[in-house]
């Protein structure tokens, strides 16, 4: 069980100082040489520890620093059953049915197809998994998604940072090249082209589609009615709820709504901006604080994920909680085999991505071999401060390449496999992997003495400070 990370005090320096002088924890903890704790992600008990210097993960605070409300003390006024849609499964018992011609043997079958499988409580979407017929939100990890289906999103990460503050983006060769800000569609694309809010075909039930992923949102957060989602009242509701709201809803027009998985709810996450941590002209009146995804955490099957749109965490929590909710349409796009490992380059494998189109180092930095168990000679130690790690990747020669780069927060978060813990990610294709946190290219908006890292104990992700701790980094190529 995690403890509640919003009761942490966030001032820039006091959190900056704490996480220096952090040195408790249990007797059984996996620490790291440096003595350090990690963020109090939801991890089964013999998970290793991601490295020290994490800031609270959850970072549920407002710009001037002040305490955002306790994960349980959402919105006072919040009520449990939105105007729009009751908590029902208003299709139980319906796909007993005849299955409309979905198979329901996935053998052979591409993650993402969609299937027919019965469950209890029944809901609309199935898709295939590992060759199964599953039920996003059966209730365990075994039927979590396998990743993203979708083209990836950029961050919105536009302005680039030192190691402390803004600064003017830095040319190629300078200190801190290589970060988010510099890479990818953001780069050539303005924001206002990203999200495409109807607030005409139902004008109390706004949808917004998202021009990269392809993905269709509920406009407002459940609850929340009209175009600017003035109406009504915030809703929250445990996991379960939120799971048979989002299958009982008929919004917009449409009645084939789920409750995200948390690669779809993190797409809509702008890393560009905190409190609430999202596009707030395609998103009005989002609630800066947690909403709940479908997918359940390895090994602890009453813990749940969520995104928490007041910073832009990804964590996890007991699922009697009540949170927030937004739900999605569209998809899924039935997704091949992975990821491909290729060692041709003998020493130097590389992983290629056919969802994301990404290569990726298919060792950690500073590890090479097929198997990656020999020591990088070519490379002093094996973490690496946040400057360093972009440094490292901008000046990587690897498999016959030399454009590689710091991966940013949501291509790194997308090689997360969320069925599986310490190492969260597959080991066929990436063995060796540390059960730690790797950097990512990402600065945190709100506090920029940190910047966006992905633990592989879990698949959390939080934001330590840049200077001091190291962490481990693995690098990345194309897809911009």
């Amino acid at each position: 069980m995690m403890t509640n990370r919003n009761s942490h005090l966030l001032t820039a320096m006091a959190a900056f100082l704490v996480l220096f002088s952090l040195g408790c924890g249990g007797s059984d903890a996996a620490v790291l040489p440096d003595g350090a704790l990690p963020p109090d992600a939801a991890v089964p008990p013999d998970a290793a520890v991601p490295p020290d210097g994490a800031l609270p993960p959850d970072a549920a605070v407002s710009p001037d620093g002040a305490v955002l409300p306790d994960d349980a003390a959402v919105i006072p006024d919040a009520t449990v059953s939105p105007d729009d849609a009751a908590v029902t499964d208003t299709d139980a018992g319906t796909d007993a049915g005849a299955n409309g011609g979905l198979p329901t043997d996935c053998t052979g079958l591409d993650d993402f197809t969609p299937c027919f499988v019965v469950t209890a409580p029944d809901r609309d979407y199935d898709i295939c998994v590992n060759e199964v017929c599953v039920s996003p939100g059966c209730g365990d990890a075994t039927c979590n998604t396998p990743g993203p289906h979708f083209p990836l999103a950029d961050t919105n990460q536009r302005l680039c940072y030192d190691d402390h503050a803004e600064m003017t983006c830095p040319s190629e060769g300078a200190d801190f090249y290589g970060q988010d800000a510099q890479y990818g569609w953001d780069v050539t694309n303005d924001s206002t082209v990203r999200f495409a809010r109807d607030t005409t075909t139902v004008s109390t039930n706004p949808v917004v589609t998202d021009n990269v992923t392809g993905l269709m949102w509920q406009g407002c957060a459940a609850g929340l009615t009209d175009a600017s989602c003035a109406t009504g009242t915030v809703a929250t509701y445990t996991w379960a709820d939120a799971l048979l709201y989002c299958d009982g809803l008929s919004y917009g027009g449409y009645t084939d709504w789920r409750l995200p998985d948390e690669y779809e709810l993190d797409s809509i996450v702008d890393v560009g901006k905190d409190a609430p941590s999202i596009d707030t002209p395609a998103f009005p009146a989002t609630p800066s604080n947690h909403f709940w995804t479908s997918a359940s955490l390895s090994g602890s099957p009453s813990i749940a994920w969520y995104v928490s749109f007041s910073a832009g965490d990804v964590q996890s929590f007991d699922k009697s909680s009540t949170y927030y909710v937004r739900c999605v349409r569209g998809g899924p796009t039935p997704q091949p085999r992975r990821f491909t490992r290729d060692t041709s380059v003998s020493g130097y494998p590389v992983v290629a991505d056919s969802t994301t189109g990404l290569e990726w180092q298919g060792c950690t930095a500073g590890w090479m071999g097929d198997d990656c168990t020999s020591d990088d000679t070519t490379v002093t130690g094996d973490t690496f401060t946040w400057q360093n790690a972009l440094s490292h990747c901008g000046n990587l020669s690897w498999a016959g390449h030399s454009d590689w780069r710091l991966p940013n927060r949501k291509e790194l978060r997308s090689i997360v496999d969320n069925h599986l813990a310490s190492p969260s990610i597959d080991t066929t294709a990436f063995p060796a992997t540390p059960s730690y946190g790797f950097w990512s290219s990402s600065s945190f908006a709100w506090l920029q003495i940190g910047a966006w890292l992905v633990y592989f104990s879990d698949g959390s992700v939080a934001n330590p400070p840049k200077v001091g701790p190291t962490n481990y980094a693995r690098c990345v190529r194309g897809g911009h």
